[in-house]
């Protein structure tokens, strides 16, 4: 975020109140309770309120009569400045617009029902992972280029399964004669344990619902139709993280396997003897060239990530430090040492993931159908049924043909045509669906392809999508608020930054102008030149002291000082040269200024200071005030620009309206 962006965010002083965008519902022009018209243009309670609310959370006590009044000429000034920014076009251009568009694309993210119902299915899936459960399943896939007939059969056939299996009959060998996952000839279907994330999200769901001993019905993944049955269910006990010695095993050497297994027993009871040789043994023999160079580490794990006789082994494990006998795997024998455990991650830490799994996975299918009928139920959605089936007995008509004919066949009809889709406060028509098209298909002499659905559905997303936004807009005020704050806050950076900021800055001869007319703020109190040494810590100045004592100041003193003293030492003390002005340093002023050489100790912190004769007050030359010119120049500016201000355009302010604000703040 730069600097434009929190401008009006940190200011304790100005307001950001609403003005009307043009490409929102106009939300308070009209009303009769106005707080402010400028010209037309309205603000009313709600958006002073909400900046005044704002900034009194930095506050203490009750707002006094006079602290209201000072903030709602604050709140007029600064409305004044955002008529004159949006008469000036400055929201306009292409550049505020879209910074203004990716902004405003996150604000409304915590609005939005899709945020809401996303959000909720990742708290679903995190408390999920709190959990293990213990499952077995029977896999039907699809024959390639499967038809609806095809995919009837299987669903069949899954029920089938399932009735079997309520029957009595036994699972793990359904699960051998049925299912068509590779696996299953040899582990009857069983899965293990699992959490979330660990398979893919329909068969994670459907699994986590069941009963201990129940069988689902068929469930619907890439892969096919599964019949699950749930073996199991505990408390998921975390992460651990190991350390192993790992002795080969080669399937294609048979008398290998007896080799590793005199060699680990060996190395085992080595460490039974004398534990403090776990480094030095992995390092020596463990055939684990991945993690033998860190101490046999390996990353964190959790339930169902690892080979099932390493992960039993190693969870096995009490304390750190605690290491198992050897452990036969695929790989070969291990002994496995416990390193440290770790609970379930916080929701923050593994949100990114299960928004990933979500987003990519056909749960984001899931989500997106549920979305569209919330916002059909909230913003009261209806289409137009029979219009929707002529739609799509067009489509299949013009199906093959050159995209334009069917546009000229939909822009003809266009003019007669009922609303396609309405709600209570907003309509769409056939027209609409026609500008939709054309943005689809540039090139219109293809050849049409697409089904009416899936020109369709695309278009209603993005149309409700953007009546959710325009409803919030209206009916949100928190969300109102905020989004004119950003907007207002951009605007008036622009013309702050063209009317005063910049101006002041790159103005040379209205800077020289405002100066002669002021030269009488800009003075020289009295000042006297200055040398000032400060000892570094432990560091004895006795020497320095005793060759300034006797001196009488001098401007060349700087450049003697380093090469007497610091030549040797250059971190003997730090010092500075120059004219300080007397009042404006307390600890100058409580000098004797006509004593010439003086030691102080503060806080064990030797300084010197050596000083010239008073120099009287004098005017500033305008390079010696540039600074402070350039600022009280910004100042007198953004005056001229208010008082043009309002010389340009009618106030009105209800002052009855004002008072009941007033009034209710009292309260």
């Amino acid at each position: 975020m730069n600097l434009k962006h929190i401008y009006f965010l940190l200011s304790g002083i100005l307001f950001a109140g609403a003005f009307q965008v043009t490409d929102q519902n106009k939300v308070s022009q009209s009303r009769t309770d106005y707080l402010i018209r400028i010209d037309g243009t309205v603000s009313d309670r709600e958006e002073f309120l909400y900046i005044l609310n704002k900034n009194r959370q930095r506050a203490e006590g009750p707002l006094s009569k006079s602290q209201f009044e000072e903030n709602f000429e604050l709140f007029v000034n600064y409305k004044l400045k955002v008529k004159y920014a949006m008469d000036l076009g400055l929201d306009k251009s292409k550049e505020f617009r879209d910074e203004f568009d990716t902004f405003k694309a996150d604000i409304i993210k915590p609005y939005l029902l899709e945020n809401q119902l996303e959000e909720g299915e990742m708290q679903k899936v995190y408390e999920r992972m709190h959990e293990m459960v213990k499952a077995s399943h029977i896999l039907l896939q699809f024959p390639p280029n499967a038809s609806k007939e095809d995919s009837l059969a299987v669903f069949r056939m899954a029920h089938k399964i399932k009735a079997e299996a309520e029957n009595g009959a036994d699972f793990g060998q359904l699960a051998q004669e049925y299912s068509e996952d590779p696996s299953a000839e040899s582990n009857k279907g069983s899965l293990g344990y699992f959490t979330a994330l660990q398979m893919v999200l329909p068969f994670e769901e459907a699994a986590f619902g069941l009963s201990t001993g129940e069988i689902s019905d068929p469930v619907l993944s890439d892969f096919g139709y599964h019949v699950i049955r749930l073996e199991d269910r505990k408390k998921n006990p975390g992460q651990i993280r190991v350390s192993h010695l790992l002795i080969r095993t080669h399937a294609e050497q048979p008398e290998s396997e007896s080799m590793a297994e005199k060699k680990i027993v060996e190395l085992y009871q080595t460490l039974q003897a004398d534990p403090e040789q776990w480094s030095e043994l992995v390092t020596s023999y463990s055939e684990d060239q991945g993690s033998k160079a860190d101490q046999g580490l390996i990353p964190w794990f959790g339930v169902g990530s690892i080979v099932p006789e390493f992960e039993k082994a190693a969870f096995s494990l009490e304390k750190a430090g605690d290491f198992t006998p050897p452990v036969k795997t695929e790989y070969g024998f291990h002994i496995i040492r416990l390193e440290g455990r770790r609970p379930v991650p916080s929701f923050e830490e593994v949100k990114p993931v299960i928004q990933s799994r979500i987003i990519r996975g056909s749960k984001s299918n899931m989500l997106r159908d549920k979305v569209l009928a919330l916002q059909k139920d909230k913003l009261q959605v209806k289409e137009n049924e029979s219009l929707l089936a002529g739609l799509n007995k067009l489509f299949n008509t013009f199906q093959g043909k050159p995209v334009r004919e069917l546009l000229n066949e939909l822009s003809e009809a266009a003019w007669n045509s009922d609303q396609l889709i309405h709600s209570d406060w907003k309509t769409a028509g056939l027209k609409n669906f026609i500008s939709f098209m054309e943005s689809a298909f540039p090139d219109k002499e293809r050849p049409l392809n697409d089904t009416f659905e899936a020109m369709y559905n695309p278009y209603l997303q993005d149309l409700l999508a953007t009546w959710e936004e325009e409803y919030l807009y209206a009916h949100n005020a928190d969300y109102r608020q905020l989004i004119n704050e950003y907007k207002n806050g951009m605007l008036l950076f622009e013309l702050m930054n063209q009317e005063v900021w910049q101006k002041a800055v790159e103005d040379s001869a209205g800077q020289q102008d405002y100066f002669r007319q002021n030269s009488h703020d800009y003075i020289w109190e009295e000042r006297v030149p200055a040398l000032i040494l400060k000892a570094q810590p432990g560091k004895d100045l006795s020497g320095v002291a005793d060759w300034l004592s006797g001196r009488t100041y001098e401007p060349e003193m700087a450049s003697t000082l380093k090469e007497k003293f610091l030549q040797d030492d250059p971190l003997l003390f730090t010092f500075e040269q120059k004219d300080v002005e007397i009042h404006k340093n307390e600890w100058l002023a409580s000098l004797d200024l006509d004593q010439s050489f003086h030691k102080t100790e503060v806080g064990g912190e030797t300084t010197l200071v050596l000083i010239g004769e008073l120099i009287p007050s004098t005017p500033k030359k305008f390079e010696e005030t540039r600074g402070k010119l350039i600022q009280d120049y910004q100042q007198y500016l953004e005056k001229k620009l208010l008082s043009r201000l309002n010389e340009k355009y009618t106030i009105q302010i209800n002052e009855d309206e004002k008072e009941k604000i007033y009034q209710s703040l009292e309260k």
